[in-house]
């Protein structure tokens, strides 16, 4: 899995780089390099970089993990340009709609209100940074490249449509009741968008 390998490794040296500009420099030149915001839509470099960033340590371990496992099975399904293709350019616009959606159904204002200090709940802008959202459109993609193949669950072996309603209900279900784990909210408006993008472009190809 050498794309995937270099993705991850990819995500931890940007990581160490927010940690660096956070520690040396300033929050706000941090949140201006690293993370989509409501309020800033228009820098348009922080829908790549906000794709390949983490909120923390957390954050950057589990989506590594979750890296290898939707990332392997990509490598192994379609070529690398259109795996690596749809990840960036996928999430890429999911950080962008996403976001758009987010401040929409969190109530968060798509102004600009000036530069922020932090990124805590309380904050007037919407402020996030996840691989999530270039994995869930590469998963989306896959998934509907063959919507009556099978998923392999230990006894289980659902089509790949049902996998796909059912992320997509747990993400829109996710949306509406604002669901927080450990402390942080979710992305799940981005995760539902990612699922759609991907998976249109996955119908898209299957169909050519």
């Amino acid at each position: 899995m050498p794309a995937t390998a270099a993705l991850v490794a990819l995500f931890w040296i940007v990581h160490l780089l927010k940690v660096g500009v956070f520690q040396f420099y300033s929050s706000d030149l941090a949140l201006t390099l690293f993370y989509i915001r409501s309020t800033h839509l228009d820098y348009v470099w922080t829908w790549v970089t906000a794709t390949v960033g983490h909120v923390n340590l957390l954050h950057l371990v589990v989506n590594s993990y979750f890296a290898f496992l939707i990332g392997g099975w990509a490598e192994s399904t379609v070529r690398t340009r259109r795996y690596l293709g749809v990840f960036v350019v996928g999430g890429s616009l999911t950080a962008l709609l996403g976001t758009i959606v987010s401040a929409a159904a969190y109530g968060y204002l798509i102004v600009d209100l000036g530069p922020i200090a932090d990124v805590s709940s309380s904050s007037p802008t919407w402020v996030v940074a996840g691989s999530s959202m270039g994995w869930l459109a590469v998963l989306g993609m896959l998934l509907a490249l063959d919507l009556n193949g099978r998923v392999y669950l230990w006894k289980f072996k659902p089509r790949r449509w049902v996998w796909f309603v059912a992320l997509f209900v747990l993400s829109l279900a996710g949306t509406v009741s604002d669901v927080w784990l450990l402390g942080v909210t979710i992305g799940h408006p981005y995760h539902m968008v990612g699922l759609v993008l991907g998976g249109l472009y996955g119908l898209f190809v299957a169909s050519d």
